[in-house]
């Protein structure tokens, strides 16, 4: 996701991605619900179908049925008829055939052969193959339809009686509408059909007459094994229904036997008929889910450009505020909805986060300005009273460390102010020291000039000698100061070598602490820039005293170098003015045998100016790392002072 012109581009709208995923769902349910809805709906109809062809089958089995009772009730009326076997029989044939609508109708002998006939009728019974069970049952017996040229007629044969025994037959074929009138009043589906079998399978009833003249087997119309098992369950007398492959197609089929004939009923029903009916629910089921499906994604594309429109703002915004924007205002969504929560909670965090920086930003431009008397009184919540604490304990560590700085500057810088009395009393010593072995070079030229009056000046000589041995002996005294001040340089010049190392050990202490700082800004992010530029100028500020301890720390050792050798040198001075002494107690016991001893005293004297010269040079030494101490001392005062100054910037709790 980016920003580009005040725009938000994003790889996959959520608009987009809601009306995706509401079409799926929506689709995947109606699919479902259409996948449901076709199975139960077959399974209904199915069942439905199943359970009304059984019972229709067999009301129409029981209208084949009746019609077959009917027709035997008129042939035993008919039988019953005495003049059948008088001489007025044809007449009751021809009554009965004009009154029952019979194709012909005929009295035969035991044997099958024609009595009387009357209409189209057999000629002889015993050509046929129900003569034989009709006279073996000596009872009513229907059979299969005869086909002739012009018609179909259903056979009727039963006995006639005299005096209760068999004289002969009554035979009439009635016309097929008995059968016909039955099949073609069952209307089921568009292509539904009844139909009856005989028990070799030969369909004897069917509501298209050519089917019965052509005398179709069932076996020859449908060889699917499917079939096959209905039709077996047909022609075994069994009553029951099944759904199967018949005549090609997949059908419902409900039969029953029709009682007192050799006959099956049978209904057929092809699942099209009324899966036709399901697919059209179906069809418009799936139109009308659809064009709801239509209008809700409509209005879903409606509420999610309104969604999509308000996330795009408050997304504008958060990338504003990852720029750095903390002024731009939040507009609040009155959606009543979450939207208006996220945009409320934006609003809020901005709100808060400027509160932050505004304290954050106070706190360290008086840091940054050298007022560390300042403290974090914002109100902090959650994670953010993390930055206070962190803000809080930077404060007082700055404090702490610049305390401890600014108290080691005004020790430093009264160190300093020693040092450079304390060089200033030893270069008043040296030179007082420089200006003794001047007189003291003016002494032994006056010696020398005068040595041939040595005896005659001995007294004067012995008195000079006392002074020499006085200014030596003070020079003495001196010299042990300026050892014991040369010692207290050089303790000194320790201390301020230590707390320089304190000052350089406080500025790396800080320079981390301002690390430290930076780390925690970096991980506030864009919130923590500002913090991150005074962390910054800490380091600067802890950079520059480090360079300035440095820089003092190189002056110190500089200065502790030349007091070393100041020492060195004093100790050499003490060394020469003891030995001076000496010379200058053997000077007084030359005196004292100075008329005896005159080469030896000139002797003795020449040592002595040697000496001297050596005294000289050192002293010329010493002088000069007095005036090199108390010009280090100065440099060191003005350093310190420089540091003090910089220190007296800050203020403190």
């Amino acid at each position: 996701m980016t920003e580009s012109t005040g725009k938000v581009r994003m790889r996959k709208s959520i608009r987009k991605k809601i009306m995706f995923m509401t079409t799926v769902i929506v689709i995947g349910v109606m699919l479902v619900f259409c996948a449901i809805l076709r199975y139960s709906m077959k399974s209904l109809t199915e069942s439905i179908l199943l359970d009304v062809l059984q019972p229709m089958a067999k009301q129409s089995a029981k209208a084949v049925e009746a019609n077959v009772h009917l027709m035997a009730d008129r042939m035993q009326g008919i039988a019953k008829d005495g003049r059948l076997t008088q001489q007025d029989g044809m007449e009751v044939l021809t009554e009965a055939r004009n009154t029952y609508e019979f194709f012909g109708l005929g009295f035969y002998d035991l044997s099958g052969k024609a009595v009387l006939k009357d209409g189209e009728i057999y000629a002889d019974l015993s050509e046929t193959e129900w003569f034989g069970m009709m006279a073996e049952t000596d009872n009513l017996t229907i059979a299969d339809p005869e086909i002739f040229a012009e018609y179909i007629g259903v056979p009727f044969g039963i006995p006639v009686k005299t005096d209760g025994t068999t004289s002969g037959y009554l035979v009439g074929l009635y016309k097929y509408d008995m059968l016909s009138d039955v099949l073609g009043a069952i209307h089921i589906g568009k292509s539904g059909m009844a139909l009856m079998v005989n028990k070799e399978g030969i369909v004897v009833g069917h509501p298209v007459a050519d089917v019965v003249r052509q005398q179709v087997n069932i076996y020859e119309m449908d060889t699917a094994d499917s079939a096959k098992k209905i039709f077996e369950r047909m022609i075994s007398r069994e009553t029951g229904s099944a759904e199967g492959k018949v005549n090609g197609q997949e059908a419902f089929v409900a039969f029953c036997p029709v009682r007192g004939t050799q006959w099956a009923f049978a209904i057929e029903v092809p699942k099209e008929d009324y899966m036709e009916v399901t697919n059209r629910a179906l069809l418009n089921t799936t139109v009308g889910t659809s064009m709801v499906l239509i209008l809700a994604l409509a209005a879903i594309w409606t509420v999610t450009t309104v969604i999509s429109k308000q996330l795009k703002n408050a997304i504008l915004r958060v990338n504003g505020l990852a720029e750095g924007d903390l002024k731009s205002d939040v507009e609040i969504q009155k959606s009543e909805d979450e939207v208006q929560v996220l945009s409320t909670s934006l609003k809020t965090t901005i709100g808060s986060i400027n509160e932050y920086l505004s304290e954050i930003r106070r706190v360290l431009e008086s840091i940054s300005a050298g007022n560390l008397n300042v403290s974090a009184d914002g109100r902090y919540r959650g994670d953010f009273v993390v930055v206070k604490e962190s803000l809080t304990h930077i404060i007082v560590s700055l404090n702490q460390l610049m305390k401890r700085v600014n108290g080691t500057a005004h020790s430093l810088m009264e160190t300093a102010q020693s040092m450079g009395s304390q060089s200033e009393e030893l270069h008043q010593v040296v030179m007082n020291q420089t200006e003794a072995m001047d007189a003291l070079n003016s002494e032994v030229a006056s010696i020398r000039s005068n040595l041939n009056d040595v005896t005659e000046n001995t007294r004067e000589t012995r008195q000079k000698a006392d002074e020499i041995a006085d200014q030596i002996s003070n020079g003495g005294r001196k010299m042990e100061q300026l050892q014991e001040a040369m010692a207290a340089i050089d303790k000194n010049a320790g201390e301020i070598s230590n707390i320089s190392k304190m000052i350089e050990s406080i500025s790396q202490q800080t320079n981390i602490l301002a690390l430290n700082a930076s780390v925690e800004a970096a991980r506030a992010g864009e919130a923590g820039k500002g913090f991150a530029v005074v962390a910054q100028e800490v380091r600067e500020l802890a950079g520059q005293s480090a360079e300035a301890s440095k820089s003092t720390i190189e002056m110190i050792e500089k200065a502790i170098k030349l007091i070393k050798e100041g020492v060195l040198l004093t100790d050499e001075t003490s060394e020469a003015l003891q030995a001076i002494q000496k010379s200058s107690d053997e000077v007084t016991e030359i005196s004292l045998r100075l008329s005896e001893t005159v080469d030896i005293q000139e002797t003795s004297l020449q040592e002595i100016t040697g000496r001297i010269e050596d005294l000289s040079e050192i002293t010329r030494q010493n002088l000069q790392c007095a005036e090199n101490t108390e010009s280090a001392s100065v440099e060191l005062e003005m350093e310190s002072g420089k540091l003090k100054e910089l220190l007296d910037q800050f203020q403190y709790h």
